[in-house]
């Protein structure tokens, strides 16, 4: 016989879940629309980041587009860069940051 000196997965693994769960009407309901609008989102995200670049070019901010949409600066951040959109401003943080002299 052995004996483990230490604890395995198994000496603290929890009760395994049920097998048999079944959502009720109003989990069901709201599982399948996020499902939707989940799906509905992938299909149209290629679209939103064709026309970002576009919009981008003609001058749109990073910020005016992340409020139209509702995804964040840096996706527009990321569209630019990769389209070589020119800077409305320089950064203020990161590794492209001037360092001030002497530092």
């Amino acid at each position: 016989m052995v004996a483990f000196t230490v604890a395995t997965m198994y000496a603290t693994m929890g009760a395994m879940s049920k097998s048999d769960y079944t959502p009720d009407d109003r989990e069901a309901q709201t599982f399948a629309r996020f499902k939707r609008h989940y799906e509905a989102q992938k299909a149209l995200l290629p679209e939103v980041k064709d026309l970002a670049a576009h919009a981008l070019k003609e001058g749109a901010s990073v910020g005016q587009l992340a409020k139209l949409t509702g995804l964040t600066d840096e996706v527009f951040r990321r569209i630019a860069r990769a389209e070589g959109v020119e800077r409305l401003r320089p950064p203020t943080v990161g590794r492209e940051v001037q360092q001030p002299a002497g530092e």
